[in-house]
């Protein structure tokens, strides 16, 4: 009997920090990344090789101007992207955090900016719903789909 190699799917990794306070989560305008640049997302990165999610997540808050200890980080939602060639991401809720984000705007969870990204709101939405996984486009409560 002949088995079938299959090709590994090789899939994007993204983490998003959720910097919150007072009913507000912090977002950023992407900018020269040649994709939804001018929109705004929770400060974001890609998972390096040879990188955990929480050393990730601290490069991305040492890039936004912010030091984060890993002990204040968090698994706060994970979305399965399938628009695309799929995407995980992992947003991560960070409890505690020293020094004041650069270029970035203060949002009310239940008042997102329209200029978003649509992947990006989505997830938002559920996390505040409580719902801690979603996929893109979502396959799951429809007022929390756009």
């Amino acid at each position: 009997m002949a088995v079938e190699l299959v090709e590994r799917r090789k899939v994007v990794v993204d983490v998003y920090l959720l910097l919150a306070k007072d009913g507000r989560v912090l977002l950023t305008q992407r900018d020269g990344t040649g994709y939804g640049d001018g929109a705004y997302e929770p400060p974001s990165g890609q998972l390096a090789d040879r990188e955990t999610i929480v050393e990730t997540a601290i490069r991305i808050g040492d890039r936004n101007g912010v030091t984060i200890e890993p002990e204040n980080v968090t698994l706060a939602h994970v979305m399965h992207d399938v628009s695309g060639n799929g995407r995980i991401a992992f947003f991560l809720a960070v409890a505690g955090w020293a020094g004041e984000p650069a270029a970035a705007q203060w949002f009310p969870f239940g008042d997102l900016p329209t200029n978003m990204l649509d992947r990006a709101r989505v997830a938002l939405r559920h996390y505040d719903a409580g719902l801690r996984f979603s996929t893109y486009p979502a396959f799951g409560p429809a007022h929390l789909a756009s």
